[in-house]
């Protein structure tokens, strides 16, 4: 009987209460990929779920699910990339554009942090475009925006580089004041919601005034510091919680979980790693979605691993479960002879179809 991809490598990688369609995605601007991480634990799953080095990519910095696309920014090439929920390249927003950093879907529309005047870019501002892709304007917004963030009560947050703060905006554009005061925290960058519905602060560096630098969450209603953990090696830029209620952090040597209950740290990846998000696969198109059967056996495997499917495999990559690429094919037909590969947890990718499938494999 003939296995189903896509539900075979849903079952075989998804755990615990969150829908099996949800995962969380984290940039790795180091390797020019996307991780995808498992929504309920953080564990990888696929540390090449989108391979962005063979495009025009610079600094990709953030990230965001609008409909049944997945948009990334790129900060120093002045461009939003845009791809497909399967991982596969869809088209790419270019022109007005300087110095982005982080994106969010705002009241049905996608905000974007734009810092530079280059391009005839506003300065300082949030980039508007409807969730088909169309350029909206400009609003105006604190000085040198690093993330944004709906909180779905009528009001936007936008965080920033220095101390001056998180501003607070409505939907207009109009803004109400600060949500976090200037001179509390020195240098913010990712911003989210927590299960709870509270704010989620990565604070890059530490204050003169006190506030070091560490993942704060703040209450929605009046930024009161509710819990803090300290961050006190590499540079923190992105954070989210997970659905048993730890919180993932990333920095520029790797991607770490902190146990909400004990504060305990531990490492989950290594690489340059930049913003997160939550994906659900379930806003997939039809055509997107049709999957392409293939199996690996034995698994786990000890010598040769076998595979099969229904149409032709190419381009297959082996790679660690930290993103390094260990083997390269340029087409594979029936075995690959994996002895040579250290016990441990490991993801094939492969091209079928013009499009990239990720299955994991144990090696004994």
């Amino acid at each position: 009987m003939k296995t189903n991809y896509f539900l075979f490598f849903l079952m075989a990688l998804f755990a615990g209460n969150v829908s099996a369609q949800e995962s969380i995605l984290v940039i790795n601007s180091g390797t020019k990929q996307i991780a995808q991480l498992n929504a309920v634990d953080g564990t990888v799953m696929n540390p090449a779920f989108i391979d962005m080095s063979t495009v025009s990519s610079g600094t990709i910095k953030g990230i965001a699910q609008v409909g049944d696309k997945i948009w990334i920014s790129d900060q120093t090439q002045d461009k939003i990339h845009i791809y497909n929920l399967d991982g596969t390249f869809s088209s790419v927003i270019t022109g007005g554009l300087d110095n982005l950093r982080g994106l969010n879907v705002v009241n049905n529309e996608v905000w974007v942090t734009n810092a530079g005047s280059g391009n005839s870019a506003t300065a300082n501002s949030i980039a508007r475009f409807s969730t088909a892709g169309t350029f909206l304007g400009f609003y105006p917004s604190i000085t040198s925006p690093f993330d944004v963030l709906d909180s779905k009560n009528g009001f936007v947050y936008i965080s920033s580089l220095s101390n001056n703060g998180i501003q607070k905006m409505d939907y207009t554009g109009n803004v109400t004041g600060n949500f976090v005061a200037p001179g509390f925290f020195q240098n913010t960058q990712q911003i989210n919601l927590n299960n709870a519905g509270n704010m989620i602060v990565a604070v890059f560096q530490n204050h003169s005034g006190g506030n070091n630098a560490g993942i704060y969450v703040l209450s929605i209603t009046d930024a009161s510091i509710l819990n803090y953990w300290p961050v006190t090696a590499g540079q923190l830029r992105g954070t989210i919680q997970t659905g048993n209620g730890n919180y993932l952090y990333s920095t520029g040597s790797g991607v770490f979980s902190i146990d909400a209950a004990t504060g305990t740290v531990s490492s989950v990846a290594s690489g340059a790693y930049q913003y997160f998000t939550k994906i659900n696969t379930a806003a997939m198109g039809t055509s997107e979605a049709k999957s392409t059967d293939v199996k690996l056996y034995p698994n786990p495997v000890s010598d040769r691993l076998y595979i099969t499917s229904q149409k032709k495999i190419k381009d297959v990559m082996v790679y660690s479960a930290d993103g390094k690429l260990l083997k390269k094919l340029s087409e594979v037909k029936t075995d690959l002879l994996v002895s040579d590969l250290p016990p441990g947890t490991y993801f094939m990718m492969m091209t079928i179809d013009n499009t990239q499938k990720s299955v994991k494999f144990i090696k004994k």
